[in-house]
């Protein structure tokens, strides 16, 4: 990446961290003012259990289980997002790995302009269809890393997995099919296990197998309505999820 695009980076983690920062004084300045200020204008006794007893205008009383604190929702998204943003930093502070991944899909593309119906356009693996905004003629090999970053890599969390074979299969698939590619992935095993696994685990030959046969059942039933690209997908799928 050259000096702009690390600038460009960089302002996004900042404009991250602002953020993080006004959650901090919506939890701990104003959401307990605004709960205070409810407080003074009704009359309500707390329960020696979760329900809070409240006074009627005609003298009945009423019981109300008690919600979620709000403080505590916006403590918990606070909380998500400081790891968000750590897990942004780690994928930024392994550079050679993020390259590495991301690389592998940029030169198994190439240079070669092409075009199809289905994305356009198409050089590096970044489609005129689907990336309106860029120039698919000028497309540097370099411009085309910073765009499947910053489209691909972080969105999909990428680099969530801790197996590197895994991101390279990962971030082909998300590249051919897009969002799809993690709703596929985790039907064979749960995120919460797949971004742990790693290649010395007796598992992972079993589950990577799983994976490719997935992705191809799916690649099959899109290829009914263009066969004409099945064949370099099922290849593709083979490639990167291959076991030796």
């Amino acid at each position: 990446m050259n000096r702009a695009e690390r600038i460009i980076l960089y302002l996004i983690i900042l404009g991250l961290l602002l953020f993080s920062n006004a959650i901090i004084y919506q939890t701990f300045f104003y959401a307990p003012s605004q709960k205070k200020a409810i407080n003074l204008a009704s009359v309500s006794v707390e329960n020696t259990g979760n329900e809070v007893v409240s006074a009627s205008t005609d003298g009945t009383t009423t019981q109300n289980v008690e919600t979620p604190d709000s403080t505590q929702l916006t403590l918990k998204s606070f909380n998500e997002l400081k790891k968000d943003i750590e897990n942004l930093r780690k994928a930024l502070y392994n550079n050679s790995i993020v390259e590495y991944v991301i690389y592998s899909v940029v030169d198994f593309e190439g240079s070669t302009l092409t075009f199809d119906e289905l994305g356009g356009f198409t050089k590096y693996g970044i489609s005129s269809k689907h990336n309106p905004d860029v120039n698919i003629f000028n497309l540097t090999r370099d411009r085309a890393y910073y765009i499947l970053y910053t489209r691909y890599y972080v969105p999909n969390r990428i680099y969530e997995f801790q197996s590197i074979r895994l991101q390279v299969a990962m971030m082909h698939m998300c590249t051919l099919f897009g969002k799809k590619a993690l709703t596929i992935a985790y039907s064979v095993l749960p995120r919460s296990e797949l971004i742990y696994l790693k290649d010395s685990d007796p598992r992972f030959p079993w589950i990577v197998e799983k994976l490719r046969t997935a992705f191809s059942q799916h690649a099959r039933q899109i290829g009914t309505r263009y066969p004409q690209y099945l064949k370099g997908w099922l290849n593709r799928i083979n490639k990167v999820f291959y076991i030796g």
